[in-house]
């Protein structure tokens, strides 16, 4: 009994005098995984940074409206969300942008480059025009030029852009009439705060 009990000691001090390991913290999710939903609510702003943030995106967002975009906030004016209707992107059937349509998106080159500050989440929507592959493969193909040529205007470096082709699952009107189906053929750029400007309301990143 006395050797056990010495053996039970030794063992004991043994794992105590083993080092401690910090633990590891989990690794941030992979934007480019994430589904659209948990994109545009992450990363959560934390309350002590809500009116830093919000005042800023106030003010982004009467910066681009003075530019003619079509801007409301969302998620308590803290995401904004962007509306350009595919017609003035691209030509029918086309997943080129047209000279215009970039040119109406060239002032989104600084956000693209600012990838601490921001990420820019792109959904491209279709009308109930043709079957649901043409629409999947066209709204990838469209959002795809978006992204690649926000790409083009931060320099070709990487930029925090995520591109989502949705389909027509999600019309804003009914499909019912050719003015209806103009406003559901549309691209939404979707402007969210991320790890910079949370940083610049004093929150510090986990290690």
């Amino acid at each position: 009994m006395k050797i056990i009990h010495i053996l039970f000691i030794a063992g004991a001090l043994t794992l105590a005098l083993l080092p401690v390991r910090a633990a590891t913290p989990e690794p941030e999710p992979d934007a480019l995984e994430m589904s659209i939903d948990d994109n545009l609510a992450t990363p959560a702003v934390p309350n002590k940074a809500r009116n830093y943030v919000r005042t800023a995106m106030d003010q982004l967002r009467r910066s681009l409206l003075k530019q003619g975009f079509d801007v409301v906030a969302d998620r308590d004016g803290e995401v904004l969300e962007i509306c350009v209707p595919c017609d003035r992107l691209f030509a029918a059937n086309s997943t080129d942008l047209k000279t215009s349509g970039q040119q109406l998106l060239r002032p989104l080159g600084t956000l693209a480059s600012d990838t601490r500050k921001y990420k820019i989440v792109i959904a491209v929507h279709a009308d109930d025009t043709g079957d649901d592959q043409y629409a999947d493969s066209i709204t990838s193909a469209r959002a795809n030029a978006v992204d690649d040529y926000l790409w083009q205007l931060a320099g070709r470096r990487d930029t925090n852009t995520i591109p989502y082709g949705l389909g027509r699952d999600e019309p804003r009107v009914p499909n019912n009439s050719r003015h209806n189906r103009e406003q559901n053929r549309r691209v939404e750029i979707y402007i969210v705060p991320d790890r910079g400007l949370l940083e610049l309301a004093g929150v510090r990143r986990k290690q």
